[in-house]
């Protein structure tokens, strides 16, 4: 037998309610006026916007439908739009190069910053369950959000607006990206010299709070080995990755330092430096 207080089940309810996070409603069509002017786009008819923002778990009288129709549309208005701005910005540049930069730049991690940065979160109309486990803020259902509201100002305004919104969201990463994946490279490059994993920090974030600015390092057994500045977080550490393997590849003094862990029996570390640096080659697809 075990002992205890007993409640009354008014009272557990109460208790429990209080112990109960409640989400926030979303913000309806009245604050609707902050997302058009980060899209620099103000619809005619509000329903587009609303219907961009409402996931399928809502069934409300008065609503037509939900994303995902609008989603599916404006999945490849992205799409067609990034191969544009691509072709335009990176003339030399081959298909296959193309292709992994198109998809660096519209995937679900990157669709789900910018959504963050538009602060779409709190104006996605959830059931209350999807709200209380905070699908708000879930990659997956931001990235869909704002393909979704591509897909609207692209049936309301057509592509030509459409690209525009784009082009602004996306910014300088139409230019920066690269077929590479630094991250990956420094990662691969420090697993064949017997290194530790890199890890990744948020130094701070600069600039106003619609525009922010990131920046971020990377760490190595300890110590900083590179430092970046992005328009998302991703975009930092891309940088930080690339600085770190810009040392890297120039074998210096910090080379020594990070890359190659001193070994406790060998009485010439200097020796093997040398002659792992001779058998390393560090080129831009990565080490071979």
């Amino acid at each position: 037998m075990r002992f205890g207080i007993v409640r009354s089940t008014a009272d557990a309810a109460v208790s429990d309610k209080k112990h109960t996070k409640q989400a926030p409603e979303p913000l309806g069509r009245e604050s609707y006026g902050e997302i058009e002017q980060q899209l620099g786009y103000s619809f005619q008819d509000r329903a587009w916007l609303e219907r961009a923002l409402t996931h399928r778990s809502v069934h409300m009288k008065g609503v037509k439908s939900d994303y995902e129709r609008l989603e599916f549309l404006g999945d490849a208005v992205f799409d067609l739009t990034v191969a544009h701005l691509l072709l335009d910005r990176h003339q030399e540049a081959h298909e296959g190069d193309l292709s992994k930069m198109r998809a660096a730049l519209v995937n679900t991690t990157s669709l789900a910053d910018i959504a963050r940065r538009l602060k779409l979160g709190k104006f996605i109309r959830l059931s209350r369950g999807e709200l209380a486990s905070g699908g708000a803020e879930r990659s997956s259902i931001l990235a869909d959000v704002l393909e979704a509201v591509i897909g609207a100002v692209y049936r309301e305004g057509g592509y030509d607006v459409a690209r525009d919104v784009i082009e602004r969201l996306l910014g300088e990463q139409v230019a920066t990206v690269t077929p590479r994946d630094p991250k990956t490279e420094l990662q691969e490059a420090l697993h064949a010299s017997g290194s530790d994993a890199p890890v990744y920090r948020l130094e701070c974030v600069e600039g106003p709070e619609h525009s922010p600015i990131f920046i971020s390092v990377v760490e190595v057994d300890g110590q900083i080995v590179g430092r970046g500045r992005g328009p998302t977080k991703k975009a930092s550490q891309q940088e930080a990755a690339e600085q770190a393997l810009s040392h890297l590849r120039g074998a210096d003094e910090i080379d020594a330092r990070f890359i190659l862990k001193p070994s406790d029996d060998s009485g010439d570390d200097k020796k093997n430096v040398e002659a792992l640096a001779q058998e390393q080659t560090i080129t831009d697809g990565g080490v071979k």
